[in-house]
């Protein structure tokens, strides 16, 4: 489909761009290791493996390779509410990533563990990539001939940076944040002079901001071997021209942020990359995702609830459109994937399958026409009550045979369920809501009975309970829409679900019996 052909748009720009380069052609991602990954960390890896994989087919005799660069020599500004032991963090606001405590006590520093983190999620999933660290980049000396060339045009740089910010910070800025000899923290100090023939700056540490504090100390050091980093505008026009990189998506929210860079780069006398832009992500309240509140989808948690291939979809469709995600919408998301196995042609290269294929090492079957889908199982999981994924499997396949052409990705779905509606009960991440339509009751009963009779004749398939739920409501002249609302909340306690003959059908008599029985005495209790 043509919304998936944008990955071979981009390596057409790519093919074009470096059609007379002989060496390795180089794309990148960029990471800020401040808080916890989330998916739009894992988003850009993915997304430029798509292109990637286009550039590959385009360009098979070229030779590539993706960089994953961490930013762990950024100082600490604030510490993310979903981070444990603040006190022990908060004397180190300001200070290096890299030399920062880590709050898990797991690793030797905060970014060890953040990057850490992200390294298994990308090795778990097999991407191919190599990490760099701002911090070992600065201190082993791979910047330092970088670092020398903005020195080297130190006006060219501050006279094109000035001109973006606000005449009150104009004659402090410099593109150097020396780290202070005697506090190590590199947020809080202020370049008072520059040596240009020996690469040293003089400072003063005396930013405070906040909870950041400063110690006053006054000195001189040098731009090399990490003992001092360049803001990170700079930064990445220094990465680019260091490194060489022809390719690198960005957020929307950085498109002014690219454009200064390249033209920095351009200064550095290295040609800028191709840049990508793309819509952010977004939670279920439209809010932006962000690492310091921890709202959206973790890593930990796909690898816990859902198959990473789901997520692969999710990153593939139309990276300009604004994206919700978030664990109430998880089921969705699922379900648009099992959907595609159901419609997408494997073997086309514009298919969203022939991608994911790419990436993930599974082999798996289109599937055949089924309404089996994530959101039925998480409904049939929550009526089961025993969290066991094995039975879960059992009425699945029980339900429709079909499944077990694919047994190794139900199995996986089943299991994923079961933990997802195990955590997502306890954690009320979906909440439980009561009936609105209080005087539709009678016809709920009525449903019931209709049900009953259908399972005693023998006749309980999905299309003929289906059937059933829509004649009660054409009988009594009822909005199908009100109907369908009312009967969720009033059996299953939310304002959607699956389709109900199918969910009837998996659960089978006595238990949906006992659905109608629970909403009989939730109702006694809510009419008094």
């Amino acid at each position: 489909m043509a919304k998936y052909n944008w990955p071979h748009q981009e390596a057409k720009r790519i093919t074009s761009r470096t059609r007379k380069k002989d060496t390795e052609i180089i794309f990148e991602t960029g990471y800020g290791p401040s808080g916890l990954p989330h998916i739009g960390t894992f988003a850009e890896v993915a997304r430029t493996t798509f292109v990637m994989n286009a550039f590959r087919l385009a360009n098979p005799d070229k030779d590539f390779k993706l960089i994953a660069f961490s930013d762990d020599m950024d100082g600490l500004r604030n510490i993310p509410d979903n981070v444990p032991n603040h006190d022990v963090l908060k004397p180190h606001l300001g200070a290096s990533l890299s030399s920062v405590p880590d709050p898990y006590q797991e690793a030797h520093s905060y970014s060890a563990n953040m990057n850490q983190r992200l390294r298994n999620f990308l090795d778990h999933y097999g991407f191919d990539y190599e990490f760099r660290s701002s911090t070992e980049c600065y201190k082993n000396g791979v910047f330092n001939d970088g670092l020398k060339t903005i020195m080297d045009h130190y006006d060219d740089i501050r006279n094109l940076f000035i001109n973006t910010i606000s005449p009150d910070k104009r004659d402090a800025w410099s593109p150097f944040f020396p780290v202070c000899d005697q506090c190590g923290k590199i947020n809080t100090t202020t370049v008072t002079a520059v040596h240009p023939s020996s690469y040293e700056l003089s400072y003063h540490c005396n930013k405070n901001d906040g909870e950041v504090k400063s110690c006053s100390y006054q000195g001189q050091t040098s731009i090399l071997n990490g003992q001092a980093k360049v803001g990170w505008k700079v930064d990445w026009a220094l990465r680019w021209h260091v490194f060489g990189v022809d390719y690198e998506m960005h957020g929307k929210d950085l498109i002014d942020s690219s454009t200064l860079s390249s033209k920095i780069c351009s200064i550095l006398g290295t040609k800028p990359p191709i840049n990508y832009k793309y819509e952010l992500f977004l939670d279920e309240q439209g809010a932006k995702i962000s690492k310091k509140i921890g709202n959206g989808v973790s890593m930990e948690q796909w690898q816990a609830y859902a198959p990473v291939e789901a997520l692969l979809l999710f990153l593939l469709e139309d990276p300009n459109k604004a994206r919700r995600m978030g664990l109430a919408l998880l089921p969705t998301l699922v379900d648009n994937y099992l959907k595609a196995l159901r419609t997408e042609d494997q073997s086309r290269e514009t298919s969203a399958l022939w991608f994911i294929n790419q990436i993930s090492e599974r082999t798996i079957k289109n599937l055949q026409a089924s309404d089996v889908t994530y959101s039925l199982l998480v409904n049939v999981a929550e009526n089961l009550h025993d969290g066991d994924a094995e039975l879960l499997y059992d009425y699945a396949i029980k339900y429709d045979a079909g499944i077990a052409d694919n047994e190794d990705l139900f199995r996986r779905l089943c299991e994923h369920v079961i933990r997802y509606t195990r955590d997502m009960e306890a954690a009320g991440v979906i909440p439980k809501v009561k009936p609105e339509a209080t005087e539709l009751f009678p016809q709920l009963l009525e449903l019931r009975d209709a049900l009953q009779n259908q399972y005693k004749q023998g006749e309980a398939t999905p299309e003929i309970l289906q059937t059933t739920v829509f004649d009660i409501a054409k009988q009594h002249e009822l909005n199908a829409r009100d109907w369908f609302k009312f009967l969720y909340q009033s059996l299953l306690e939310k304002n959607q679900g699956p389709r109900l003959g199918s969910l009837f059908a998996m659960l089978g008599q006595e238990r949906v019996i006992k659905l109608f029985s629970d909403a009989v005495e939730r109702n006694q209790v809510m009419t008094g």
